[in-house]
């Protein structure tokens, strides 16, 4: 991909962390969390060439005339670099740190730029933390929608013993893996801040934070209208995760999309008509 995906975008540096900007004096900022990797939240970019982009390039694709965007950095990292081999950045890879970084960036922002309706969107991992990032949150109370794609109830420990009984098509080994967790949760307690061990392509301080969150003991709190748009086929976060939210938490001020797709459609058209649908939602 050698144009920019991303000349619209500003880096922004706040006084509490890195984050990724367009500003077209819209009236509403949509806050962007984007899913799992030890990269920038953008992609990859080797000298001029963008090598690899994250799903925040269909966002901007998607949004850049419909909405201001905020894009959080990963604490840590920098605009299109790889961090796979910086195993001294693993031990920042976790719930807390990622969630307080985060929260920390997003209200600096918006300590510069008041806007009265902000949207939290968070895909995947960035779903999974979003509820905890709302409530920590300074400037919560401007958060008018939240929109959470591929994330439900369960801790991922939860979500992974459901995979391995579930009868969606995943494969065969990832299968078996899910299956583990349970004795990888009895090795990792005894090695949790291990930066060597791994499970499913992350060390065991990451899992030990992420095993403990539950996102559902976070939405008790949440009184905001919630999207979910959730894949049926999903086996990355199963849909098994949305379920527990629906039936904890009912319908009053949540929606629930449930889609024949995995964790995103594998087709980009597909994805934009989704994030258009998703802004005809938020505009509601």
């Amino acid at each position: 991909m050698s144009e920019n995906p991303y000349s619209g975008l500003e880096t922004v540096q706040t006084e509490n962390g890195q984050l990724y900007a367009h500003r077209d004096d819209n009236d509403v900022l949509l806050v962007f969390l984007t899913g799992s990797g030890m990269n920038s939240v953008l992609g990859v970019k080797e000298g001029p060439v963008w090598t690899s982009v994250e799903f925040s390039h269909f966002v901007v694709t998607a949004y850049e005339a419909r909405f201001d965007l905020a894009i959080p950095e990963k604490p840590g990292y920098d605009r299109g670099k790889d961090y796979s081999k910086r195993s001294d950045l693993f031990p920042m890879y976790t719930v807390e740190h990622l969630v307080d970084s985060y929260v920390n960036t997003i209200d600096s922002y918006l300590d510069r730029y008041p806007y009265d309706t902000v949207i939290l969107f968070g895909l995947s991992e960035g779903g999974l933390l979003a509820p905890r990032v709302y409530n920590e949150m300074k400037h919560k109370s401007r958060v008018s929608k939240m929109v959470v794609w591929g994330a439900g109830g369960f801790s991922q420990a939860e979500s992974f013993r459901v995979l391995s009984q579930s009868p969606v098509p995943m494969p065969a080994a990832y299968r078996r893996e899910c299956a583990r967790v349970d004795e990888t949760i009895e090795a990792i307690e005894k090695d949790s801040q291990s930066t060597t061990r791994f499970y499913l392509g992350w060390p065991y301080v990451r899992w030990t934070s992420f095993f403990a969150y539950t996102p559902a003991d976070e939405y008790r709190s949440i009184i905001v209208p919630v999207l979910f748009v959730q894949g049926t086929t999903d086996f990355s976060s199963p849909v098994e995760s949305v379920y527990h939210i629906r039936d904890t938490f009912g319908s009053n001020n949540y929606s629930y999309w449930f889609r024949e797709m995995g964790h995103v459609p594998e087709d980009d058209k597909e994805i934009l008509q989704v994030l258009n649908d998703v802004a005809g939602w938020i505009e509601e």
